[in-house]
Parts: structure tokens; C-alpha cells; sequence
């Protein structure tokens, strides 16, 4: 699993959709405001579905279709969360680093966040179902809304005006 990127955005690809505003006054800004609208009903879609129907495929679909508009506006943490979640529900990972362990690797650059209830993802479930990946998925959707959030704010703080 590789580290959360240290910046919140990708300033890089966030500019290039910006400069696409000297032609159509406000483009960008009203890009992210749809990218907000659709990421919070995607993550309340997600919650529907861990705490009705538990299905790993949805999930998995839920977290690509979200990291690819997330990183398509540079708002690469959203993104790797969001791969997180598709790799989880795809069982390619098996967990989900502690809000500690994200924050501490955003510190220290040589530190990769982990978790203590990892297990080989080649093996089965320690419960034989698919509650461990579940449970990483639940953790993995509450940073993916912490990292909205700061997303939130640091594009309000660019654009002058509460997103």
C-alpha cells in the first residue's frame, strides 16, 4: 500500500482545469461544486450499502468511480482513499491504517501507514466472510469524508468563497 499523498491537492492538475476559466468565467469552481454534490451522495451510498446489503462488488465500484473524479480534479488524498476502498472490496488489501497511522505518514515521509489487523490478502478471512473487508472499508469511509472536508476547505480558501 503506498503512502497518502503529503498535499491534500494536486495543484498541478487542479490548475490546468483552471485555466480553462479565462474562457468560461467560473468553470472550475463549478466543476468541484458537482464533484462535492456527487461525492457526498456516493459516500452516503457507500453507507447504505455497509449497513444494508454489505456487498463488496458495489463498494469496489462506488470507490473507482469516485477516485477516478477525484483525481481528475487533482484531489489526490480523496483519490487514494478512494483506492483504498476499490482494493479493499476487490480484496487486494486487507486493511485500513488508523487515522493515527494516515496522519503520522503525512509527518514523517519514511514511515507507510499500516495496520495491526492486516492478514496476507491472499489467504481467507480470519472470519471466513467478508467482515474484516468491510470493516476497512467503513474505517476507509470516514477519511474519505475527513479528506473531503479539508478538500472543502482548502479549495473555499482558494476560490474566497464557502464551497
Amino acid at each position: 500500500m503506498s503512502a497518502i499523498p503529503k498535499d491534500i491537492i494536486n495543484w498541478g492538475i487542479l490548475n490546468e482545469i483552471v485555466s480553462m476559466d479565462e474562457d468560461y468565467p467560473e468553470f472550475s469552481k463549478g466543476l468541484i461544486i458537482q464533484f462535492m454534490e456527487q461525492a457526498q451522495t456516493t459516500f452516503d451510498k457507500m453507507q447504505l450499502n455497509l449497513d444494508t446489503t454489505r456487498d463488496l462488488s458495489d463498494l469496489d465500484s462506488l470507490g473507482h468511480f469516485l477516485k477516478g473524479s477525484s483525481a481528475a480534479l487533482g484531489l489526490q488524498r480523496i483519490a487514494w482513499v478512494c483506492e483504498r476502498i476499490q482494493n479493499l472490496g476487490r480484496k487486494r488489501e486487507s486493511s485500513f491504517p488508523s487515522p493515527e497511522a494516515v496522519r503520522a505518514s503525512l509527518v514523517n515521509e519514511n514511515v507507510e501507514p499500516t495496520s495491526a489487523n492486516s492478514f496476507d490478502s491472499g489467504s481467507a478471512s480470519p472470519q471466513g466472510d467478508d467482515t474484516v473487508y468491510l470493516k476497512a472499508i467503513s474505517e476507509a469511509l470516514q477519511e474519505a469524508r475527513n479528506e473531503f472536508e479539508l478538500s472543502k476547505l482548502e479549495l473555499s480558501k482558494y476560490y474566497g468563497s464557502a464551497l
